[in-house]
């Protein structure tokens, strides 16, 4: 008796796990084996606890997902953008498949209401981007490139992709400084440290960033857990200062 509630809890689970990802994908899966791969997590809340074939299966899903995505957006991205140069067609794919915003984008689509227990957190919110990477590598396999390259168009670029967003935005301000520093020939310079903080008797280690830009006054600071945080976190307080000057010339 105990197996057939077993059986029928599994049935009942694979039941939801279609309907929910049949709204989603707008095709019925049929390789739940391969399926139920994609969405490991659903079944633990633990990493350490996860079945090693099943993440092993996951992190092979996810590695071919991110290649097909890369594959389809940079397709995308050639006929959105025909004037625009190999670097600025790549900054503004990274742009798309940065881990903050496929976390995004895997919200936009519902893929947390696929996960099973609803009240548990989910680990961590990288855990979202890289469930819609193993999906797509799902999709590929079961219905091919073609098909995997129209739900990427339709399901995610017409629908929470803005190009021209995007392309305004700015991914790194560090980049951004050091360039408009070398434009206007003026020499910038980062110095970071490492400090130590007591906090609740145990020993902080964060990072503090001073950048120095000669020949227009700015000097900045920033602070962050690791040496590239702080330095961005420097490196934004210098682009305001910058746009709020430049917006004071004009």
């Amino acid at each position: 008796m105990l197996s057939d509630d077993i059986f029928f809890q599994e049935e009942e689970k694979n039941s939801i796990l279609v309907s929910r990802l049949k709204k989603i994908l707008g095709f019925c899966p049929k390789n739940l084996k391969l399926l139920k791969n994609v969405f490991i997590y659903s079944f633990s809340t633990k990493k350490k606890t996860l079945d090693k074939n099943h993440f092993l299966y996951f992190q092979r899903l996810e590695f071919l997902g991110d290649a097909v995505l890369n594959s389809i957006i940079s397709h995308f991205l050639c006929e959105k953008l025909p004037e625009k140069k190999e670097g600025e067609l790549t900054q503004v794919r990274s742009k798309i498949v940065c881990r903050k915003n496929l976390n995004e984008i895997s919200k936009k689509l519902s893929l947390t209401e696929v996960f099973f227990q609803k009240n548990q957190p989910i680990i961590s919110e990288n855990i979202l981007g890289n469930t819609l990477e193993a999906l797509i590598g799902f999709i590929y396999l079961e219905i091919g490139y073609q098909g995997c390259k129209n739900f990427v168009y339709k399901k995610i670029l017409h629908y929470h992709v803005n190009i021209t967003q995007l392309q305004n935005e700015i991914s790194s301000y560090k980049v951004w400084v050091i360039e408009w520093s070398q434009k206007n020939k003026f020499i910038i310079n980062f110095n970071t440290f490492r400090e130590k903080k007591e906090e609740k008797n145990k020993h902080v280690i964060t990072f503090f960033s001073e950048i120095t830009i000669s020949g227009c006054g700015i000097k900045t600071e920033g602070r962050g857990h690791s040496k590239k945080k702080s330095e961005e976190m420097a490196a934004k307080a210098a682009y305001f200062i910058i746009q709020k000057t430049c917006k004071e010339n004009t």
